[in-house]
């Protein structure tokens, strides 16, 4: 019974449950129809002023305001691009409208009207007219971006047409040679930058000012150089270029770095300042011509060679020269005896008593004397020097072939005193003076006199050798030195004493002829003219006519040869 009771208690209970679960799903029905129906109209209402004010603002060019009155409690935002508009057209369901009135029983439940009244297609006209709405609402907000875009592009096009910010101009009276004025006129005329006179020529920075009523600038030849220098912030090269202007103009000579000019101009006197600046200058281009001559490469290192042919090197002392920088035969010729065994301590050799004799040996391989080579290494004995010194004239292989000491010490002592006897009278030779020549006749030179003669061999010319060999001005001198300041025929002796040191007399008597009391005649001497036939003939200008012809038919000939210097007398 009491199961039963249970039972039919849990069978109540669900059945009550499932009847709630029925009742709360048929309201939500219900509530739903009626809610859709209201949105609907809303968003109907809405779509429609939104579509009226759009076309408003886009008819006469502007926005409309920020905000739009749409109901009496809600206000619908205005689109600023297309995104917008077509956001606002969709979310004009959301604005509030005025509630339908009641159901005319009363009830709530509009269903079961609609259809006694017949009018159950209403929900599908509110779709419809909902549908167009936002159709409208969207073409709407496409024009209002179409104008939008065509705005903006306006503005844009405005500003690119709009004139540039001018440049702000530079301080042009740090150039020399530009003062209020002129800089006012390069700034006026297009030019307030540094940059953009250093990028000028002369001619249009001349043409800039003279457009400005400024005819008379001297300095503009120097702007654009100034300005370059402002440009590039070299404050240090721009001191340097003006203290070389002079009010803003270039010197005569040329700029040069590497002159001091405001030291030259604190120089007084034109002439000092002028020799100042020639030796800045002179400096400067020998500094400058040192920096262009390029360094010489270095020669390149020689090949090693074989240090063992020097007596008393074996390959460890080779190889521990060689690790000291002693790779040549130069090399070790050039080090002292310590330096090499220095090198030879550093690599743990101590012992090396032939090391006296290594430069030596050395130098006569540099030199290719192989066989001074060959006589030196054998007077060594071991590499190391014998008691007496080393003399080339002795045959040291030779003694050193003999057999006993004593025999061979005689040996020995015999070639050195030949070797000394040989070189004791090379001495004696190279000491004696070749004997003076005799004192030959000078008077066989024309135009020397006895008194002439004396006073050259009192000077030393006592040969025809040694005045051939000295020049007319010695030959002067050693005259004036005696006393003799008028020896019209001194151009000649040189040519004459050459003559007689050749023992060539028919060449003498030929030139003596061209003579005229030693001196040269007004044309030049040649050897094929016969100067005698023309002295014989009478009358100067029959004379002239008659060598004339001569030196004509030598030069004809192609066998004119020409001796002497040109006459003076």
């Amino acid at each position: 019974m009491g199961w039963f009771i249970a039972q039919s208690l849990a069978f109540i209970i669900i059945a009550a449950l499932i009847g709630l679960a029925i009742g709360i799903w048929i309201g939500w029905l219900v509530w739903g129809h009626r809610a859709k129906g209201k949105h609907a109209a809303e968003r109907a209402e809405a779509a429609s002023r939104a579509t009226a004010d759009a076309a408003a603002g886009t008819a006469v060019g502007v926005k409309p305001d920020a905000e739009t009155a749409i109901g009496t409690d809600t206000v619908l935002p205005v689109a600023d691009s297309a995104a917008e508009a077509d956001e606002d057209a969709t979310a004009v369901g959301t604005v509030t409208a005025v509630e339908a009135p009641a159901d005319a029983d009363g009830t709530g439940d509009d269903t079961a009207d609609d259809a006694e009244d017949g009018t159950g297609d209403g929900e599908a006209e509110v779709e419809a007219a909902e549908s167009d709405v936002v159709a409208e609402a969207e073409a709407v907000a496409r024009k209002a971006a179409e104008a939008d875009s065509a705005a903006k592009a306006a503005a844009k096009a405005e500003a690119a047409d709009a004139p540039a910010a001018p440049e702000t101009p530079d301080n042009l009276q740090r150039i020399e040679g530009i003062g209020p004025k002129i800089a006012s006129a390069l700034v006026a005329a297009g030019y307030p930058t540094y940059a953009k006179i250093a990028a000028a020529t002369e001619d249009e920075l001349r043409e800039a000012v003279a457009g400005q009523g400024i005819k008379f600038a001297p300095s503009a030849s120097s702007w654009a150089d100034q300005a370059q220098y402002l440009v590039d912030s070299d404050a240090d090269g721009l001191e340097e270029y003006q203290d070389y202007l002079v009010g803003g103009q270039e010197r005569r000579a040329k700029f040069n770095e590497k002159v001091d000019y405001a030291d030259v101009d604190e120089i007084e006197g034109t002439d000092a300042k002028a020799a100042a600046l020639a030796e800045d200058e002179a400096e400067a281009a020998a500094v400058t011509e040192a920096e262009a001559t390029p360094e010489p490469e270095p020669e390149p290192e020689p090949e090693p060679q074989d240090l063992q042919r020097i007596e008393g090197i074996g390959p460890k002392i080779e190889s521990a020269l060689k690790s000291a920088g002693y790779t040549t035969y130069a090399k070790v010729a050039g080090a002292s005896e310590d330096e090499l065994r220095a090198a030879l301590t550093s690599a743990g050799i101590k012992f090396a008593p032939a090391a006296t004799s290594w430069a030596d040996q050395a130098q006569y391989l540099v030199d290719g004397d192989e066989n001074g080579l060959q006589e030196y290494q054998d007077y060594l004995i071991g590499g190391q020097d014998r008691a007496a010194k080393f003399k080339e004239n002795v045959d040291y292989a030779d003694v050193d072939e003999i057999e006993g000491a004593d025999a061979k010490a005689a040996a020995l002592a015999e070639d050195e005193a030949e070797a000394a006897a040989v070189a004791e009278a090379a001495a004696v030779a190279e000491a004696t003076p070749e004997p003076e020549p005799e004192p030959q006749d000078l008077q066989r030179i024309e135009g020397i006199g006895p008194k002439i003669e004396s006073t050259l061999k009192s000077a030393g010319y006592t040969t025809y050798a040694k005045i051939a060999a000295a020049s007319e001005t010695e030959l002067r001198e050693a005259l004036a030195t005696g006393g003799i300041k008028f020896a019209p025929a001194a151009t000649s002796w040189a040519d004459q004493a050459q003559y007689l040191a050749d023992g060539d007399e028919d060449g003498l008597q030929e030139f003596q002829d061209y003579l005229v009391g030693g001196q040269e005649r007004r044309a030049k001497f040649q050897e094929n003219v016969d100067y005698t036939d023309v002295d014989e003939i009478e009358n100067t200008d029959a004379k002239a006519a008659a060598l004339a012809e001569d030196e004509a038919k030598t030069a004809a000939e192609g066998d004119t040869e020409q001796t002497g210097s040109e006459v003076k007398a």
